[in-house]
């Protein structure tokens, strides 16, 4: 058996069977790749094909294209596993706290999760910089529906908590160390000169920094351009030649033996709570 693993970040298997492939090689064995330029192996290669939150990422158009792309890479009668950020449930959820917060106008825990779902659906659309507005929440000093937030978007929400506040609690620390490393005069009025210059080239030139910040960021691949639900998703891999599909659990699969690579989740625990898994068999 071959299996494909697209845009599979620090969450993939290293047994043999698995060719891991992402934009940018951050482990021994992981193939660097451009997805936008298709997937770079020959037609009818993999018995499996599976990306996780990694549709999301691409146009509507491109999405459609990688998905062609997965199909052509796997065998007839091969499985091609998609887990997406659930549409669906996000905005029934949405719908949920506005009634309930329409109801309730002075319960705070209401209205903190329908701020939250708000967020979860708009921020990686809408966001110009790394983390947005989702960072911003998580960091809160005081975040009263912690539980909620951890429960929808598990690994990746208890880890940005917890690096939070980590670096409160060595704040104190790191400023300490700061005033006794004060540069010399001669570094700030380097610096300064640095500083001048630049800004003088920059009005020369008639060059907006924020626009080209933002328009880097933003086709940097951190954003979300475009969202499924079990329908739209369905529809999409039945026009391009999926059939028999399916929607799974992070740990149920055609695969006979998935839930033991303990890549959507491990010992129950599902790596990313809100996703929609799918499954279907190319014909």
């Amino acid at each position: 058996m071959k299996y494909l693993n697209l845009g599979c970040g620090d969450y993939f298997s290293k047994e043999r069977e698995w060719v891991n492939l992402d934009f940018v090689s951050s482990y021994e064995g992981v193939i660097a790749h451009n997805l936008l330029q298709g997937i770079p192996f020959e037609d009818n290669s993999f018995d499996l094909v599976y990306h996780s939150h990694v549709l999301e990422h691409f146009s509507k158009e491109d999405g459609e294209n990688l998905i062609s792309e997965c199909f052509r890479v796997l065998k007839p009668n091969g499985v091609l596993r998609i887990a997406i950020p659930d549409l669906e449930i996000i905005a029934k959820k949405y719908l949920d706290f506005l009634e309930q917060g329409i109801s309730n106008p002075n319960d705070e825990l209401i209205r903190a999760n329908y701020e939250w779902m708000k967020i979860e659906m708009y921020d990686q659309t809408v966001r110009n910089t790394s983390g947005g507005n989702m960072k911003k929440y998580v960091r809160q000093d005081n975040m009263i529906n912690e539980d909620f937030v951890i429960q929808r978007i598990g690994d990746q929400g208890r880890v940005m908590r917890n690096n939070f506040l980590n670096a409160k609690n060595s704040n104190k620390q790191v400023q300490s160390s700061e005033k006794k490393n004060t540069p010399s005069i001669i570094t700030r009025i380097i610096n300064k000169l640095k500083k001048v210059t630049k800004n003088k080239i920059i009005k020369f030139l008639d060059i907006n920094l924020d626009h080209i910040a933002i328009g880097s960021f933003r086709l940097g691949g951190e954003i979300h351009q475009w969202m499924y639900d079990r329908y739209s998703l369905t529809s999409l891999l039945t026009h391009k030649g999926g059939f028999k599909i399916e929607v799974r659990d992070a740990f149920s699969s055609y695969i006979n033996n998935w839930a033991e690579y303990k890549i959507d989740g491990k010992d129950n625990v599902v790596r990313k709570p809100d996703s929609l898994f799918i499954e279907c068999i190319k014909k």
